[in-house]
């Protein structure tokens, strides 16, 4: 190993486990939270719950030097990138021409959203496509007139809030199933097909 990265190593922060009570008074903070009765608002306020999750799984350590450190592990770090989408999606909800739909791809959920006037939107993906092996599922933007536009293949793993941003010209969000490489244009049978 180079001397430098070996150096490297035996400086950083020594792991600590938080104390019981943090998790404790965190898991009491988020029982404490109010319940909504109505789908949009528990829907919308599903994705904020996620954000409070994520916040709470970064461990703040003291180094040897008086500086805080904030680590976390490799599923956190995905949380962190969840609560990014997660806070375009509400971003883009919360426009006066945003537009919004649904759509279920062999077993794929897409909660779409798209504002114009923003110039952008998206799709927040859960679940897994249940496809023949080496294939996926791909979804299109497609355009008012016709042109269609790759936003990414959907694989077969799980997925949990995967954000797929979408331009903002979107009309209509095609899904088909295509090799999981991905296609330059839409060949495959038709998954969904959602009209925004």
């Amino acid at each position: 190993m180079d001397k430098d990265i070996e150096d490297l190593f035996n400086s950083a922060a020594t792991p600590v486990t938080p104390p019981p009570e943090l998790k404790r008074s965190i898991m009491e903070r988020i029982d404490a939270t109010d319940q909504v009765a109505d789908f949009d608002t528990a829907r919308k306020n599903r994705f904020g719950r996620r954000l409070t999750a994520a916040a709470a799984a970064a461990v703040v350590l003291i180094a040897g030097g008086g500086f805080a450190v904030t680590q976390f592990t490799v599923d956190e770090s995905r949380e962190s990138v969840t609560a990014q989408g997660v806070d375009e999606m509400h971003a883009i909800m919360e426009a006066d021409d945003a537009r919004q739909g649904q759509a279920d791809a062999m077993g794929a959920s897409l909660d779409i959203v798209i504002s114009s006037d923003m110039g952008k939107g998206g799709a927040m993906v859960n679940g897994q496509p249940a496809l023949d092996d080496g294939m996926g599922a791909q979804v299109w933007a497609v355009m008012d007139d016709g042109a269609v536009e790759s936003a990414g293949v959907i694989g077969q793993e799980p997925h949990d809030d995967v954000w797929m941003p979408l331009p903002g010209g979107t009309a209509s969000v095609l899904v088909t199933e295509e090799v999981a490489a991905g296609a330059a244009q839409p060949t495959g049978a038709v998954l969904a097909n959602v009209t925004l």
